[in-house]
């Protein structure tokens, strides 16, 4: 079951990237991908 989640995890990953390279919104996409980054960690502390 983990290797399953993990799989698909990656798949996300990997897609996810492969829309910002193509994506012509690069900039705006990677201060809101800043933003969720810190948001994330900030749920990770707590």
């Amino acid at each position: 079951m983990k290797v399953m989640i993990g799989s698909i995890i990656l798949l996300l990953i990997i897609g996810f990237g492969v829309w910002l390279m193509l994506s012509p919104l690069f900039k705006k996409v990677g201060s809101g991908a800043t933003k969720i980054k810190k948001t994330l960690e900030d749920d990770k502390d707590e």
